[in-house]
């Protein structure tokens, strides 16, 4: 059997504006890497977001972040402050991956 490493992998969904902040503090707190999904859509606490009725200024994105425990930590707690005045969320949840020098 494949040997699997624990892992925790964040996903924060932002203002495409507030997006560029966000990556410098994943990069900063240690993740070796990020995956950007350019254009989200959906319906939570502040309504309906649908890229075809926003500009880009309010056109949200998903930033995915896979890292150890004490990286996702960091990051957890620093996103806390960049996001206090923007919507945005921060889900985090565990998981397994087979090649754990990528993360």
């Amino acid at each position: 059997m494949v040997q699997l490493y624990k892992k925790k992998k964040i996903e924060i969904i932002v203002e495409a504006a507030r997006s560029r902040a966000v990556i410098e503090m994943v990069e900063k707190a240690g993740a070796r890497g990020y995956t950007v999904v350019p254009q989200v859509s959906g319906k939570g606490n502040r309504g309906v977001r649908d890229d075809a009725h926003l500009s880009d200024v309010f056109r949200n994105v998903m930033i995915i972040v896979i890292a150890a425990e004490d990286i996702s930590n960091r990051i957890i707690d620093q996103s806390q402050a960049l996001l206090e005045h923007y919507a945005g969320i921060v889900v985090v949840s565990d998981v397994e991956v087979v090649r754990d020098e990528h993360f």
